[in-house]
């Protein structure tokens, strides 16, 4: 922001030479890409729709002079209480008027636009910018030529954010076929006095209003099924060895154009013929043989229902669309195989859970760890990850076993292996920068997703209460 033109009062100008551009690009990112919808949208663009990922290299080259991403980390995540803060924002906010920012790579200057994010971005303050002259090509292809009307913006952003999730492509075209993916609605169980806790406002029409705790009982209707779907063992087996090399995952996350959620693998073929069922009914009262689906979807998992209805679009239709702009079904994750002894517990499930203080971290703990959290033998929830953070910053021996695990690991990186040949050499070399600097920086980065609510736990958490301990086995396997 440092080469900001004043051109009005609180209007500026970004218009950066190849020096100035290279300047400000951080070179500390990895030189590696994960795939993404979003990135092959771009290069079926640039290089027409028969376009195939080259075979044996990490990044595609051109990709970076049309999709950039800037940090905006201490500038909107901070308040402007400050003259520093106030106009670092007012600076910032320039960048999204019509006319983007200017930006040399050095292939000449180019316009960029505000573009789409992800949810880690969001959360890291980042946003990607995207070459003027390509921003509406993409946009259209993203929104399937589907013009939006009013909405929730947040959504809107949120849905189109998700082409920017990693995954692996699965090649099948044919997916496309309208009698293979049916929608259908999620169940709805009402709940009858359950009990509530929300946060309820003053009342006030004011922009900034004070909201407070409330327990109360209430009658609310419950979304079952929401987010999941089914898979057939054909196409999860098919899925699996395109993406594994052999069919050994049961539950796959998975992203389509709009579409985002988990399947889950059932013989559902060879249970509806049992049952004698010959078609499923979708949404919209279409029928579909039994025998040609592949996937089962819920309503909560297709983000566009209500725009396609808006648009007079067909199901048929949208899929078609799908296929045309060349869109493909995206697996973002999968089960685990084995059972693990740890996870990581996000912030939506603390606000999901119910827990006493005691159980999220006892009062009386010391303020500094002299032996190790482990030595208390309590439990609580913040505690494997307080141990994690320990063994990181002050325990000779697991700071130490950090880097020597590399020998026994057989995905281990030459550069791993060779500082652990170093160290087993000499232990000393632990205390030089090389060392000294990944293991700090591994701890604060730790230390950052526990400020997030990102926690290691462990699904053998006896000390806890029954209900949150049963949560946490499950979460574990």
């Amino acid at each position: 922001m440092r080469y900001a033109a004043e051109i009005s009062s609180g209007v500026y100008q970004y218009n950066l030479t190849e020096d100035a551009t290279n300047r400000c690009i951080s070179f500390s990112a990895p030189t590696v890409q994960d795939d993404c919808a979003l990135f092959y949208q771009i290069m079926c663009v640039l290089h027409g729709d028969d376009f195939k990922m080259p075979v044996g290299i990490d990044v595609i080259p051109d990709l970076a002079d049309i999709l950039i991403t800037l940090d905006f980390s201490g500038i909107f995540d901070r308040n402007a209480t400050t003259k520093k803060y106030i106009d670092r924002q007012i600076q910032a906010q320039s960048m999204f008027r019509p006319d983007g920012i200017t930006l040399d790579f050095g292939k000449g200057a180019y316009q960029y636009l505000a573009f789409e994010r992800s949810a880690s971005m969001s959360r890291n303050s980042r946003l990607s910018f995207i070459r003027a002259d390509f921003y509406e090509p993409i946009r259209r292809r993203i929104m399937l030529d589907m013009n939006i009307g009013k909405c929730q913006l947040s959504k809107l952003y949120a849905y189109n954010g998700l082409m920017l999730t990693s995954g692996f492509r699965i090649s099948d075209m044919s997916i496309w076929d309208e009698k293979r993916i049916v929608i259908v609605d999620n169940p709805i169980t009402p709940v009858y006095e359950a009990n509530i806790i929300t946060a309820e406002d003053d009342g006030s029409d004011n922009a900034m209003r004070k909201y407070h705790r409330v327990e109360k009982k209430a009658d609310i209707e419950v979304t079952e099924f929401d987010g999941e779907g089914l898979v057939s063992r054909e196409f999860a087996e098919k899925m699996d060895m395109e993406f594994f090399d052999k069919h050994v995952h049961n539950s796959f996350q998975i992203r389509l154009p709009h579409i985002k959620g988990v399947v889950h693998e059932v013989d559902f073929k060879s249970l509806f013929a049992e049952l004698g069922v010959p078609y499923i009914v979708d949404i919209w009262g279409e029928k579909h043989p039994v025998q040609e689906v592949d996937l089962i979807l819920t309503k909560s998992m297709f983000k566009a229902f209500g725009w396609i209805t808006e648009n007079g679009l067909s199901w048929a239709e949208y899929l078609a669309r799908c296929k045309n702009y060349h869109h493909a079904l995206y697996i973002s994750g999968i089960n685990q195989v084995e059972p693990q002894r740890y996870t990581e517990l996000n912030y939506q499930f603390l606000n999901t859970v119910s827990m006493t203080a005691e159980e999220f971290r006892p009062l009386d703990l010391p303020p500094g760890w002299e032996h190790g959290p482990e030595e208390d033998n309590r439990n609580w929830i913040t505690k494997e990850t307080e141990v994690a953070y320990y063994r990181l910053a002050a325990d000779p021996t697991s700071r130490k076993e950090y880097f020597m695990d590399a020998l026994s690991r057989t995905d281990a990186d030459k550069r791993s292996v060779l500082l652990a040949k170093i160290l087993e050499k000499n232990t000393l070399f632990i205390y030089e920068p090389i060392y000294a600097k990944e293991l700090e920086n591994k701890a604060q980065s730790l230390l950052k997703q526990y400020a997030i609510g990102r926690l290691i736990v462990s699904g053998d958490n006896r000390y806890l209460s029954g209900d949150l301990m049963r949560f946490l086995q499950m979460l574990v396997k």
